[in-house]
């Protein structure tokens, strides 16, 4: 999808430890099939250069309108981060209404176009796909970390609680709950990021963005956002710091042993992936995030 075109479909539909080294060659990459249900579903695979078994795997979520090809060009910085670390690294691929289309969607239960209206059953899929890593690179299966943008992000959310094995942790980025969020499993961190300037998925919960005819809910602001996550996970008293100039971090530790992380920004708007400050990468951030979840 040209850059224009991918702007104004993610602008209409809503809407992907220690620094790493040097940048070196991109990581390969494989593309591989599984069933879910009736239907054939891809998803793209990066491997780390060392293959043992017992990696631990990202999966990562586009936002509506992208595709997996797509996610993967713009989140280079992201795959070469985490493989460079021992993770595998997995750009899924959502649904669209003809094959081979790249204007692809999640069904995030109120959002967000072909893939809601369809009712695809995403948990399927990603049980289907998690299985199929397990037997092709043997994963580690307590290690699973999502990474979600904007409709991505919602999806992550929602299918947390749904997958047969739990996730470690789940990174929404620019994305939303709304008022019916289920449950999260009690050993699941968050780590969930909103710039305020977002005009597409607005940081308040403004009913009037962009996006809100691919809803069928409002969203929560993200405010909101974090005391209902925390009050579903049962977190203490926040914490509040600022990583680096124009950053707002809560962090609460929660029942279970998880970790609720809220990173807001003043700026960098919507797109994948904002940069919030001249010397935050988000990229690092998750890395660390995810490293320190054992």
């Amino acid at each position: 999808m040209r850059p224009l075109i991918a702007t104004l479909i993610l602008s209409c539909i809503l809407l992907g430890g220690v620094a790493a080294a040097a940048p070196g060659p991109s990581p390969k990459a494989e593309t591989l099939s599984v069933k879910a249900g009736k239907d054939q579903r891809e998803f793209i695979l990066y491997t780390p250069q060392d293959t043992r078994r017992g990696m631990p795997v990202v999966l990562v979520f586009h936002g509506g309108g992208g595709g997996a090809e797509w996610m993967a060009s713009k989140s280079r910085k992201l795959a070469r981060t985490f493989t460079e670390a021992g993770y595998a690294v997995v750009y899924m691929n959502g649904s669209s209404r003809r094959d081979g289309e790249k204007l692809r969607t999640w069904n995030a239960a109120h959002c967000c176009a072909y893939a809601q209206r369809q009712n695809i059953d995403e948990a399927t899929y990603i049980n289907a796909a998690v299985d199929a890593l397990d037997r092709k690179i043997g994963i580690d299966r307590t290690r699973i970390f999502l990474v979600g943008h904007s409709n991505g992000a919602m999806l992550s959310y929602r299918v947390a609680g749904q997958m047969k094995d739990a996730p470690r942790a789940i990174a929404p980025i620019s994305g939303a709950i709304f008022a019916d969020q289920p449950a999260l499993p009690a050993r699941t961190s968050i780590f969930m990021y909103h710039a305020k300037d977002d005009e597409v998925l607005s940081y308040s919960g403004n009913p009037d963005d962009k996006a809100e005819r691919w809803r069928t809910q409002p969203h929560l602001g993200f405010e909101k956002a974090e005391v209902e996550l925390a009050r579903l996970k049962g977190c203490g008293a926040p914490g509040i710091a600022s990583p680096a100039p124009g950053l707002t971090e809560i962090r609460r530790a929660c029942a279970g042993g998880s970790t609720l992380l809220a990173l807001s920004a003043e700026t960098g708007g919507h797109e994948w992936a904002s940069r919030a400050a001249a010397s935050y990468q988000i990229e690092d951030t998750l890395l660390t995030f995810f490293n320190s979840q054992r």
